[in-house]
Parts: structure tokens; sequence; C-alpha cells
């Protein structure tokens, strides 16, 4: 058995360029978002906009006479 030996270009078809002209320079990874490092102040900011929510629903149906029967009939004209 005989050895032959092959270059390794020799069935190299295309090769891309090289399209970065500055090829040693460092990634630098920067960050999109700017968020706290203490987690707690997300997580409170979050109760706060859910107790906000809540407090403006519970002081509508108090306040604003917003019974659920009367709500869905004003629905039901609104689309009708």
């Amino acid at each position: 058995m005989e050895k032959k030996t092959e270059s390794v270009t020799l069935n190299v078809k295309s090769t891309e360029q090289n399209t970065s002209k500055d090829t040693n320079s460092e990634k630098v990874v920067t960050s999109a978002t700017t968020l706290p490092e203490d987690p707690i102040v997300p997580t409170l900011m979050f109760l706060g906009v859910i107790l906000a929510t809540l407090s403006v629903i519970v002081l509508g149906y108090f306040k604003g006479n917003m019974h659920l029967l009367t709500t869905l009939k004003a629905v039901r004209e609104f689309y009708s």
C-alpha cells in the first residue's frame, strides 16, 4: 500500500476574506439594560404597581358604583 502525501489546501475551493480591520482588539461587553444590583428594589417596585392597580379597582368598585351586573350591561350596550 502506497502512502500519498496531499496538501491541506488542495481541496479548498474558496476562503472568505477577513473583513475586520482590527483583529487584535479586545471585545468590550456592554449591558443593554442598567438594572440595579440589589434585587429588593425591583421587587418593591413590582409590588407597588400591583398594589396601585388593585387599589384603583377596589376604589372604582365602591365609589364608582361598579357592580358586576352594571358593568356587564354597560359593555353589552356599548357593543350592540
